[in-house]
């Protein structure tokens, strides 16, 4: 099985991560490299997760698909940033 390798594009810190200090609440553009095509939102305080599709392909050189994600991050930056100014979640603690 192959590991997916994540970046992190963008990161917005939640209004409840801001209340309390806690930099670990955040709303993080992420890009999956193993699975092109895509760009995952995920909120680190609640549920929230979103995808945008890239319409990169596994094909794609490097740069094809860093041409294709600079196209769609604007609006993945905006949704992120949306999400994030009105988060007021903190997740469940224990594990």
């Amino acid at each position: 099985m192959q590991s997916t390798t994540e970046t992190v594009i963008a990161r917005y810190l939640t209004t409840a991560g801001s209340g309390i200090s806690d930099a670990e609440l955040t709303v993080d553009i992420i890009d999956e490299v193993h699975a092109r095509g895509r760009l995952r939102l995920v909120c680190r305080g609640c549920t929230w997760a979103h995808e945008l599709a890239t319409d990169s392909y596994v094909d794609d050189t490097e740069e094809e698909t860093a041409e294709r994600v600079a196209r769609i991050l604007p609006v993945a930056r905006e949704s992120a940033q949306s999400h994030a100014e009105t988060c007021r979640a903190l997740p469940v603690g224990g594990a």
